[in-house]
């Protein structure tokens, strides 16, 4: 299992993400969570360095959907709308169901996909275990779900910032 919470990469945030390494992997699609990863916890605000890597990517030919647990679209419509992006909420990560969906809403194979999130337990392990190429970045904000503080972060920080 610990193999299956280590990521491929580790980032300070979406922006550091060098799109061509992506592409000469062989990626064509990326899944970005949107809490914390896209925005800061519950806000519809992405930051002006994630628009812009978004409509990079999209430039370069990647395809890019929004996956999250989030129980309703409310913040996530407007964020995906503004990018011009697909998304998906009440995705069950780190079930494969949200992410077999969001390939399925890309067209594209599992194989050909990158997930890009903030937590090891929801977004990597998840994207590990289909096979996708996995990216950790940091939390944007100190707030978060009752759940990630006291369950899921003082995980991770035993685990440590693992990559492959």
């Amino acid at each position: 299992m610990s193999d299956n919470l280590a990521a491929d990469l580790v980032v300070g945030c979406i922006a550091d993400i060098d799109i061509d390494l992506l592409i000469e992997r062989g990626i064509a699609g990326v899944i970005v969570d949107m809490d914390n990863t896209l925005a800061p916890w519950r806000s519809t605000e992405v930051p002006p360095s994630h628009i812009d890597w978004v409509h990079n990517a999209k430039s370069r030919g990647l395809k890019v959907c929004i996956l999250s647990n989030a129980g309703s679209d409310g913040r996530v419509r407007p964020a995906a709308e503004m990018l011009g992006i697909s998304f998906i909420t009440k995705a069950c990560k780190p079930l494969a169901v949200g992410f077999k969906r969001a390939a399925r809403m890309m067209n594209l194979p599992i194989e050909k996909i990158a997930i890009a999130g903030d937590q090891v337990f929801t977004d990597i392990w998840g994207g590990n275990r289909l096979g996708m190429f996995t990216i950790l970045t940091t939390p944007l904000s100190k707030r978060e779900a009752v759940i990630t503080l006291v369950l899921q972060r003082p995980l991770e920080r035993l685990l440590g910032r693992r990559q492959k």
